[in-house]
């Protein structure tokens, strides 16, 4: 076993969107490539932001928070918040923005990357009272999976199916109307690109929105069984499809889904990407990109009448996906950024 190249102590708070964070950190140490110490916190705000010390002099943050709503103020606001409270030599933040860099000039701001949840490797400090401890891991491990279980080889199948299951927002849990117009309009979007795939593919298109109460009154015609929905059945449903569709999250946020997409080595479809991404990530190789309904369709023929540009971006999400989103590579991304 290789001699640690890295001390690192890292602060731990149960969080679905910090689990590919912990996986990649507890993986480097099994292989021998960094001493790996746990500080038990509680999230601030439950803002998903930890804190790692790596050989007792550099600060590093992990930032995984959706868009740039550190606080629920104005986007100066924000800025000095950040400024004030997350003072560190690094700073990996998912939703990463060139614009960002130079508002936080005394930060060495990088991208960290596609972000999902999973069961991940490990033995990190929860609570000592063993009924909290017992509904936190219950809490983690619902619904997730190691990460192995989201990973599929670049593999086209003869038949082209796609893909687009999604949920809606309910503007009332909310009290901005900014927020509120936000949730509408991501609501009649995907209502939109959900009917248009339907009418245009029929039984070659796999979509509709997953059924709750707001859904229910809105979306009713284009609901999708709670079964498929289901985590186990979607994943395999990522693999069986050779085209998936994703679209904007809260915040302008990269979602999950994107991630798991990426994971599974499929050609992916989705609204432009707000955020950027580490390891030239981009438009016509990794994705295509639409604005409207018409557009979406379009891509989706583009795909379809184009068997060796679908390939192509099956190979390369797979290989994206092996040198910057899997939890280990992502985290020895960020640690090669250190001094040693």
């Amino acid at each position: 076993m290789p001699k640690p190249f890295f001390n690192c102590l890292i602060e731990f708070c149960p969080s679905p969107h910090l689990t590919q964070i912990y996986d990649g950190f507890w993986k480097l140490k099994q292989k021998g490539f960094i001493n790996l110490e746990t500080k038990r916190i509680t999230l601030k705000d439950s803002k998903p932001i930890i804190k790692v010390i790596v050989n007792n002099t550099y600060t590093l943050i992990y930032d995984t928070l959706d868009g740039f709503n550190w606080t629920d103020g104005s986007f100066e606001e924000n800025l000095e918040f950040v400024n004030s409270n997350y003072k560190c030599d690094f700073y990996f933040k998912r939703s990463f923005n060139t614009t960002l860099q130079k508002h936080l000039k005394d930060f060495n701001l990088y991208p960290l990357g596609l972000n999902f949840p999973f069961d991940y490797e490990g033995n990190y400090p929860l609570t000592t009272s063993e009924r909290t401890k017992s509904i936190v891991k219950k809490y983690l491990k619902k619904n997730t999976f190691k990460s192995d279980i989201y990973e599929y080889p670049p593999f086209k199948h003869s038949e082209d199916k796609i893909l687009f299951l999604c949920g809606l927002w309910n503007p009332d849990q909310v009290n901005s109307n900014t927020l509120k117009e936000q949730r509408q309009q991501i609501n009649n979007d995907r209502m939109a690109f959900v009917r248009a795939c339907k009418a245009e593919f029929g039984d070659r298109f796999t979509g509709g929105i997953q059924i709750d109460a707001y859904s229910q009154k809105v979306a009713n015609d284009i609901l999708v069984p709670l079964k498929i929905t289901k985590k186990e059945n979607f994943l395999n449903a990522i693999k069986e499809h050779n085209i998936c569709i994703a679209t904007t999250g809260l915040h302008n946020s990269i979602g999950w889904k994107f991630a798991e997409y990426t994971a599974a080595s499929r050609a992916i479809i989705s609204e432009p990407l707000h955020y950027e991404l580490p390891g030239g990530f981009k438009e016509n190789k990794n994705y295509l990109s639409f604005n409207t309904t018409d557009e979406l369709i379009s891509n989706i023929h583009d795909l379809l009448t184009n068997t060796d540009k679908m390939k192509s971006m099956m190979v390369e999400n797979h290989r994206y996906y092996t040198n910057y989103v899997d939890s280990e590579k992502m985290i020895l991304n960020t640690l090669l950024k250190v001094p040693h």
